[in-house]
């Protein structure tokens, strides 16, 4: 009964956030955003709060464990079934602004047709909210046999990424992706997408291989082998979305820096055109 009740809490929580996310930038934006401008912008900005609250609840558990093993925390459990309902919403809401965002693609096609286009078009990031629930779901709710808190709050604060990846996509919506706070914001978003989804990993690996007195590359052999397994499923899609950032990073970084050098060079013939 208390898992049906927090799930309900989380989707009226996200729900009512995007509602009135939507509401507020129709209200102050009428004429700077379209309806799909609108609609990203929400889901970026509930994505946001979500990772924010995620990663409290995190910080929370994980401080709260001196036993990294033993130690156990009862938000562990509960943000579980709280956020649970996120991955649906998240998924609809990807939905709705992806239609409105192209609306030429999806023009004349049945609600059926056009969740099969969504779907073609999106395929790691539908795959990422069906695997990363599917995971870490049964392994905190059933497969940890009420060890190892530690790590999961440690986990759950791999979220800490996505306000940086959501205020980079609202800088998008805004029309500011020439400007050097959208630089700013892709550099921040690499730096903290490395820690917080790559570095994690063996991070947690070494914590365990001093909890446990064994060498780190021991550590492998020594836990079971479902963490080795559901380790590698969510790092493996990382280490692909990290490829794909540092090669965003470095266009921005190159289209900003070409914007300055023609900037300075129409500078420097105003200079010279003056003086003449």
């Amino acid at each position: 009964m208390e898992s049906v009740a927090l799930m309900t809490c989380g989707t009226c929580f996200f729900i009512s956030m995007h509602f009135c996310s939507r509401k507020l930038l129709q209200i102050y934006f009428p004429k700077q955003l379209t309806e799909a401008n609108i609609y990203v912008i929400a889901c970026r900005f509930v994505s946001g709060a979500q990772a924010v609250l995620a990663s409290c609840v995190g910080a929370i558990i994980a401080a709260s464990c001196n036993d990294i093993m033993k130690d156990m925390h009862w938000l562990t459990n509960a943000y579980v079934w709280f956020g649970a309902p996120y991955f649906v919403y998240d998924m609809w809401a990807m939905y709705a602004y992806y239609t409105r965002s192209h609306e030429q693609l999806f023009a004349g096609k049945s609600v059926q047709d056009k969740v099969v286009t969504f779907v073609r078009h999106n395929k790691t990031m539908v795959c990422h909210h069906i695997l990363l629930p599917s995971i870490l779901l049964p392994l905190i709710l059933v497969l940890r046999e009420n060890r190892g808190d530690f790590f999961f709050g440690v986990f759950y604060m791999i979220e800490l990424v996505v306000p940086f990846i959501s205020a980079r996509e609202i800088l998008i919506q805004m029309g500011l992706k020439s400007s050097r706070s959208y630089f700013v914001t892709s550099l921040l978003m690499v730096v903290f997408f490395f820690f917080c989804r790559l570095a994690v990993f063996p991070y947690l690996y070494f914590r365990y291989s001093l909890y446990a007195d064994i060498p780190f590359l021991r550590v492998p052999y020594h836990i079971p082998i479902k963490c080795n397994v559901s380790c590698f499923l969510i790092l493996a899609p990382q280490v692909y979305w990290f490829a794909l950032m540092l090669r965003g990073l470095y266009r921005v970084f190159a289209k900003l820096s070409k914007k300055e050098s023609q900037t300075a060079v129409t500078d420097n013939h105003f200079d010279k055109s003056h003086h003449s």
